[in-house]
Order: structure tokens, then C-alpha cells, then sequence
């Protein structure tokens, strides 16, 4: 896997930049993916990387709060999928302990996309089993400890567009700060 380009296709010169933001908390990782979550549509494909620990369970928890769901999102660590139900239906795939690309073919993702959306955390496992139109969200730490640099690279069309609508929304989403004591669920 080339590391500019983490998809297992290559980008189209207008998809090889992405949207950088840094977050300089847990709260604001949870802010970006609320962003996302509000901006989800039916079909939609989030592919999350970073080390462990960098976030990405953070940012699906933010996710599930822009789907408006009633149940907070977990890391699904011990289970492959957990399912969120908001004004659309959110499967978030954890393939951190899958043993084979076959393991991922059984999960039938696509069939997931028909009436939600889908987030993924470590998607380099699945050996390409996913849609090639994805939003890839790179979480990378920052110098401080909560510090983090979220990379948003879409893969096709439908991710790009994505990608804009979560940008107008974080950015209405963090035009009103953020009360010093507020923490996520």
C-alpha cells in the first residue's frame, strides 16, 4: 500500500489533497465526527485509520451523535459490527481482529449500504472488500496528548461530496465553543 495513497486504487488528481483539521481534544475528535454523522447519507462509506489509540472509536461515537442516535457508540472490539439506528442506519466494523480478507466477505458490507451507511476502522484488513468510493479519515497524534491531525481523503465522488457537506457542518458546529467542563459519554 503506497503511503500517500491508502486506498487500494489510485485517486483522481482532484482526491489527492483531502481536507486536513486538527483537533486539540477528545471533545473536538467527537465534534469532527459528529460533523460526519450529520452529513451521512444512505450508501455512504467512512474508512478509518490510525494507530490504536489515535481516535477512531472517538470519531464513530461522534458519528452516532450526528445520526442522532439514542444509543452511544463502543468499540466494538470484541464484536465485528455494532449498529447504530438514528435518522439512518450507522454499522460500525472494527476489523482489527479479523484473520482473513474471507472473514470480511462473510460480514456482506455492501448489503449494509442499502438502508445506511457504513464506518470502518482498519480497513487496510479487508483487502479492498469495501466500496471504492469511501471517505478515508487518517487520525494521526499531534504533539500534545490529545492533540490530533484527521486527514479527509474521499475516493471517488459521492465521498468528496461527503467531505463538503461534513466541512460546512463542523465549521457551523465550531463557530459556538465548546463549555471548558463539557466531556463525551
Amino acid at each position: 500500500m503506497n503511503q500517500n495513497n491508502p486506498f487500494p486504487f489510485p485517486l483522481m488528481p482532484s482526491q489527492a489533497q483531502g481536507l486536513a483539521v486538527e483537533s486539540r481534544s477528545e471533545a473536538e475528535t467527537v465534534m469532527i465526527g459528529r460533523a460526519i454523522g450529520e452529513a451521512l447519507r444512505r450508501g455512504d462509506v467512512v474508512l478509518l485509520m490510525g494507530e490504536l489509540g489515535a481516535g477512531k472509536t472517538q470519531m464513530v461515537r461522534g458519528m452516532a451523535v450526528g445520526i442522532e442516535s439514542e444509543v452511544p457508540a463502543r468499540s466494538p472490539t470484541f464484536v465485528l459490527v455494532n449498529e447504530y439506528r438514528g435518522r439512518i442506519r450507522l454499522s460500525h466494523c472494527d476489523l482489527y481482529r479479523v484473520a482473513s480478507p474471507n472473514e470480511v466477505e462473510e460480514l456482506a458490507l455492501e448489503e449494509r449500504l442499502i438502508d445506511g451507511a457504513l464506518a470502518i476502522e482498519w480497513p487496510e484488513r479487508a483487502n479492498g472488500n469495501f466500496p471504492e468510493d469511501a471517505l478515508l479519515v487518517q487520525i494521526d497524534f499531534g504533539e500534545g496528548d490529545d492533540d490530533r491531525t484527521i486527514l479527509l481523503t474521499p475516493g471517488g465522488d459521492r465521498a468528496a461530496h461527503l467531505a463538503m457537506r461534513a466541512a460546512a457542518i463542523y465549521e457551523s458546529l465550531s463557530s459556538v465553543p465548546l463549555p471548558a467542563t463539557e466531556t463525551p459519554e
